[in-house]
């Protein structure tokens, strides 16, 4: 009778498991605390009726921003998507990050149907405004101030945008400089969102 080998075999080691977390804040209600009035530069965030409305009724500055810092993590793929409309431009805003001077990416949309990505200064390539996609008409957006589904990906090392759910464009990821979102009004806009969600992946 022969003797058959038995080799043992341990099991791989467990390593770090990506676990996903998700932040969403429909507007129902301020405890998100996204009101806000700010005077001095005709400013006002307003919860309601089930939307976030945002109004910059100035000229000081180029753009006006409204960010919260929910620390997600920005060195794996996320999503990050809102829903909005204004009569003027209105974007959605990620990377915001007040105390470096961060004014982060914007993803915006305006009145007559045109979609950008700006980089919106202070992220490692000067204080200005510049476009990574200047603003573009797309047949995905839709005009005369209604509503749009936006949404960015970050998937490896790109940037993937979306509008009503169509893909329109990828660029080169960029670093953020914190992991926070929120939206980003031109002077003279009356914006709204209806929602406001971001989907992240962390080690645990």
């Amino acid at each position: 009778m022969g003797l058959a080998s038995c080799r043992r075999y341990a099991p791989a080691p467990v390593g770090p498991r990506l676990v996903a977390y998700q932040y969403v804040d429909e507007f129902n209600d301020n405890r998100g605390n996204w009101a806000f009035a700010d005077g001095p530069n005709l400013a006002y965030g307003v919860i309601s009726d089930g939307t976030f409305k945002f109004d910059y009724n100035d000229d000081g500055s180029q753009a006006y921003y409204v960010s919260k810092d929910i620390i997600f993590n920005m060195d794996e793929d996320f999503t990050v998507e809102t829903k909005l409309g204004s009569d003027n431009t209105f974007g959605l805003l990620i990377g915001y990050n007040a105390s470096t001077g961060s004014y982060g990416y914007s993803f915006t949309i305006d009145y007559n149907g045109k979609y950008a990505l700006y980089d919106e200064g202070g992220n490692g390539f000067g204080t200005q405004i510049t476009e990574i996609i200047p603003p573009t008409y797309s047949s995905a957006v839709k005009g005369n101030g209604d509503w749009n589904t936006v949404r960015i990906e970050q998937r490896g090392s790109r940037w993937i945008g979306y509008v009503n759910n169509r893909e329109i464009f990828r660029v080169p990821a960029r670093t953020l400089m914190a992991g926070s979102v929120g939206f980003v009004a031109v002077p003279f806009t009356r914006g709204e969102a209806d929602y406001i969600q971001a989907d992240w992946l962390e080690l645990e």
